[in-house]
C-alpha cells in the first residue's frame, strides 16, 4: 500500500489522476497507487475514464458509512457524498464523458387534437418540396 503524487512538467499517468480527484495528499490518502494502476490497466490507460471509476468507488466507498451524531458531534457522510457527486458531474464534463440524452423521442399531444399517433416527418417534407 504505497501513495506517490510527484507534480513535475512531465507527470505520470497516477500523478494525473491523482491531481484530477484531489489525491495529493500522502497523510489523507484516499487511493493507494496499487489501485489507481489497477483501474489505469482496466481503463486502457484512459485518464479520464480512470478518474470517473475512482470517483464512482469513492461515492460507494461512503455509501456504506452511516451519517451519526453524538452529543456536540455531528458526521454527516451525505454531504460529503454530495460534494463526489458534483466533482463527478465536473470531470465527466471536462473529460467529455458521460454525455446522455435522455430524451426517449415521445411525442406529446394536445388531448383535444384525436391525434394519437406519431405524425410521419418524412411524408410532410416530401410533399413541401
Amino acid at each position: 500500500m504505497t501513495f506517490t503524487y510527484s507534480p513535475s512538467a512531465t507527470p505520470t499517468d497516477r500523478d494525473k489522476v491523482r491531481y484530477n480527484i484531489g489525491d495529493t495528499e500522502s497523510a489523507a490518502a484516499i487511493f493507494t497507487d496499487e489501485e489507481i494502476a489497477m483501474v489505469l490497466a482496466m481503463e486502457s490507460s484512459d485518464i479520464g475514464a480512470t478518474v470517473i471509476s475512482l470517483i464512482k468507488s469513492a461515492m460507494a466507498k461512503l455509501s456504506h458509512e452511516p451519517d451519526m451524531q453524538a452529543d456536540w458531534l455531528k458526521i454527516d457522510w451525505r454531504r460529503s457524498a454530495d460534494q463526489w457527486k458534483v466533482l463527478l458531474a465536473e470531470k465527466k464534463r471536462e473529460f467529455g464523458l458521460g454525455f446522455t440524452f435522455d430524451g426517449g423521442g415521445r411525442h406529446a399531444y394536445r388531448p383535444d387534437s384525436n391525434q394519437h399517433e406519431e405524425p410521419d416527418y418524412d411524408a410532410v417534407a416530401t410533399d413541401e418540396e
